[in-house]
C-alpha cells in the first residue's frame, strides 16, 4: 500500500514539474506526456501487486503465427518439386 502511494506521489511531482515546461509544446505534447506517464505508473503498481502482464510481443505472435505457417509450408513445398 505505502509503495503504490509512493508511486503515485512520484507521477504527481512528475507532473507538478513537467506540465509548465510542456504547455509551450501544445496540446499534443501534453497528451502524449500524460498517457504515458499514466501507463507507465499503472505498471508499476501492477508490478507492486504481482500482477500477471502480457508480453506484447504475444498478441503479435499469435497474428503472425499463421502467416509464418503458412509461408514455411509453401516455400518448403516448392523446394521438394
Amino acid at each position: 500500500m505505502f509503495i503504490t502511494l509512493g508511486i503515485l506521489i512520484i507521477s504527481i511531482v512528475i507532473v507538478v514539474i513537467e506540465l509548465p515546461k510542456l504547455k509551450k509544446g501544445g496540446t499534443k505534447l501534453i497528451w502524449t506526456f500524460s498517457i504515458l506517464l499514466f501507463m507507465g505508473t499503472f505498471l508499476n503498481i501492477a508490478v507492486v501487486f504481482n500482477a500477471l502482464i502480457i508480453s506484447p510481443l504475444e498478441p503479435i505472435m499469435y497474428i503472425f503465427q499463421p502467416i509464418s505457417d503458412l509461408l514455411k509450408e509453401t516455400l518448403l513445398n516448392k523446394n521438394n518439386l
